[in-house]
């Protein structure tokens, strides 16, 4: 029975990890969609990365993204 409640205890971390996971990635995509819209409104980089929280060289990758 104790084997059965481990397992059980391991399940339930594991599912709340990939919760935890789903929400930040949820989080990251919507901050990416918003720099998208600020880059299309010509904010700067910086700005755009202050806004988002997004790091500024993946806000540049954005724009580089943008330009191609």
């Amino acid at each position: 029975m104790a084997v059965n409640l481990h397992e059980r205890d391991i399940r339930v971390e594991a599912e709340r990890n990939g919760i935890v996971k789903g929400i930040a990635q949820g989080a990251h995509d919507k901050a990416v969609e918003s720099a998208r819209n600020a880059l299309a409104m010509n904010l700067s980089p910086e700005q755009v990365a202050q806004i988002t929280g997004l790091p500024l060289e993946e806000v540049l990758a954005l724009q580089k993204e943008k330009n191609a």
